[in-house]
């Protein structure tokens, strides 16, 4: 599952940190292509972060491809 730190996160939304997080996890191949990211409910209830959180950072993946 991933796992990422949302303290210290200054002027960055929560979304965009972890679409940042999750981004950086693909451009390094520590996700590889094809690999399924977990549920919105999973992801957000791991982070103990809200699900919008974890759909609107997805979505943006999405929108780049």
């Amino acid at each position: 599952m991933l796992t990422y730190s949302f303290e210290n996160i200054a002027s960055e939304s929560m979304y965009e940190h972890l679409y940042r997080c999750i981004k950086q996890d693909i451009l390094q191949k520590k996700l590889r292509a094809g690999e399924k990211l977990p549920s919105k409910r999973a992801l957000a209830d791991h982070l103990k972060i809200s699900k919008v959180t974890v759909e609107t950072a997805y979505a943006q993946l999405a929108a780049e491809g």
